[in-house]
């Protein structure tokens, strides 16, 4: 395949100095993605890097290895090479979306008002839709197998539970404080509401990344206990979404690669507490057996509240305040931890939101 072309300083001439195999192992643009089972890669590189061949003049499109060697046809590795990118586009994405929602309103009664609503829901879908309604279909593992990456959605959320409630403060003439007031007096203690806003939810399905077997982000294989929940843990300077802290090693697959690559693969794997390996990478051309989205992020909740009063001044004019304060507990809500079994620290959650907010307000009505 790659006979008579020329490698460069160190390698040398394809079939006089080496053979091809030998030429991409020794070569950096190749070596580590072998090292790695990252062929794809290697196919892409073969198809737009220039390595010891001519360019024609006037070619905008970066040069390929085998393209201009004039050993093989120009749609060899790629059926049309004079695109830089190409991505499949049709109208296969979809979802389905079930759901069971129940309400509880409870009608005003002594100065009460609320409802609360609980859903508990299930979204699936082959390329679920995007924020944007994406329609481009780029992130299939295996385009032949577009069907193996059926999951649940990117917006699924099993739990959610949100509502309101407002309550008349009992102060003033004839309630519980200050019954007896009247006057100037009253009319400041009187009519003040107190309204709360509350939003709990799981949270969103996470996919575990490893190295690229077929097309885009791979996907491990399990080969051990690898548990399904996990319980955010707060500690310094981070927090970790694991119960147990896992630790990575060198996948057992680099053991096999040749002895001049073993330097140049950088795949781990993922060990319990016990050394044992949990997670690692798949082999090249297959889809790792863990699959796609399969545990649940961090869920949140937050509560706002405000507090407002409206008194009247004249007999045109009243004075309403109001103070709204958001993430009244000042509660964070975590990020996602990072899951991928081939860089930092799996589990490790590096982010959070979420900040206490207090706005007020005095408006004169007239």
């Amino acid at each position: 395949m790659f006979n008579g072309l020329n490698f460069g300083n160190g390698i040398g001439v394809v079939g006089k100095d080496v053979t091809g195999s030998q030429a991409l192992r020794l070569h950096p643009t190749f070596r580590a993605d072998i090292a790695n089972g990252n062929f794809r890669s290697v196919a892409n590189n073969l198809n737009t890097t220039n390595i010891g061949v001519s360019i024609p003049a006037g070619q905008t499109v970066a040069g390929a290895t085998l393209r201009y060697s004039g050993l093989f046809p120009e749609n060899f590795i790629v059926a049309n090479p004079q695109f830089a990118t190409m991505e499949m586009r049709n109208n296969s994405d979809n979802s389905t979306y079930h759901s069971m929602e129940t309400q509880l309103t409870m009608r005003p009664k002594h100065g009460i008002t609320s409802q609360a609503t609980w859903t508990w829901s299930r979204g699936t879908g082959v390329a679920p839709p995007t924020a944007d309604g994406g329609g481009t279909t780029e992130v299939y593992r295996d385009f032949l197998n577009r069907h193996a990456d059926y999951t649940v959605g990117s917006f699924q959320r099993t739990h959610n539970f949100r509502g309101y409630a407002t309550f008349e403060l009992p102060f003033g003439p004839n309630r519980l404080i200050g019954s007896s007031t009247h006057g100037p007096l009253a009319r400041v203690i009187e009519g003040w509401q107190l309204g709360t806003i509350f939003d709990v939810s799981t949270g969103a399905p996470l996919n575990v990344g490893a190295t690229t077997t077929i097309n885009r982000t791979g996907t491990p294989d399990i080969v051990g206990a690898f548990p399904r929940k996990g319980h955010v843990q707060w500690g310094s300077p981070f927090g970790n979404f694991f119960s147990q802290q896992y630790s990575r090693v060198t996948d057992p697959a680099c053991k096999a690669v040749a002895l001049n690559l073993t330097s140049f693969c950088s795949n781990t794997a993922i060990a319990d507490s016990s050394g044992n390996i949990i997670l690692q990478n798949a082999a090249p051309g297959q889809l790792g057996t863990l699959g796609l989205n399969p545990i649940y992020g961090p869920g949140s909740w937050n509560f706002d509240a405000n507090l407002q009063k409206k008194m009247r001044i004249g007999e045109s004019r009243s004075l309403a305040f109001r103070l709204d304060t958001k993430n009244i507990f000042n509660h964070p809500t975590p990020g996602a931890p990072n899951l991928n079994i081939n860089s930092g620290t799996f589990g490790q959650i590096t982010t959070k939101t979420g900040s206490r907010a207090l706005a007020g307000q005095i408006r004169l009505e007239f």
